[in-house]
């Protein structure tokens, strides 16, 4: 027997929902003529009026029998229910808390601020809060770096480093 999760389940209950609206699209034109009928289709109409949640404004499908309904899911009800509640008493249902979050973006360091960034990497490594398995990777690191400012004293003056 198929389960409401199946492919074949919802096709035939898409289909049982077609043919129950075109049904009910068809029978308020057939049974106009008469009094009885006419009261009958007014209580089609009013059907038909509740069609939006009282919640969220979703689409609610009524059932051609029974209360008609407020909400389109019980998720809705329940959360009507509370706010319902909370309001009894002057309390709200829900507490929106603002609070403004700083993010540290690293920055791009400038001229200025190398001397302060060496230092501080010469007082972690001193310190040992860098890793012995990280000191590989930052040798390979600083080998283009030290090239780099060996070329640039040579053409500049600056005084090197052994």
């Amino acid at each position: 027997m198929p389960t409401s999760g199946t492919p074949e389940y919802r096709a035939r209950r898409r289909e049982r929902e077609r043919q129950r609206r075109q049904q009910a699209q068809q029978t308020p034109t057939r049974m106009a003529r008469s009094q009885p009928a006419a009261a009958e289709a007014d209580g089609r109409a009013r059907r038909a009026a509740a069609t939006t949640c009282g919640w969220c404004g979703g689409p609610i499908t009524p059932r051609s029998r029974g209360p008609i309904p407020k909400w389109c899911s019980a998720t809705c009800r329940h959360r009507a229910w509370e706010q319902s509640r909370a309001a009894a008493c002057d309390q709200a249902a829900v507490r929106v808390v603002e609070r403004h979050v700083q993010i540290r973006v690293p920055l791009q360091p400038t001229r200025r601020d190398w001397p302060r960034l060496l230092t501080e990497l010469a007082d972690q490594l001193s310190d040992g809060r860098v890793y012995d398995r990280d000191l590989p990777g930052l040798a390979r690191a600083l080998q283009p770096v030290l090239q780099a400012y060996r070329s640039r004293a040579r053409t500049t003056g600056a005084p090197d480093v052994p």
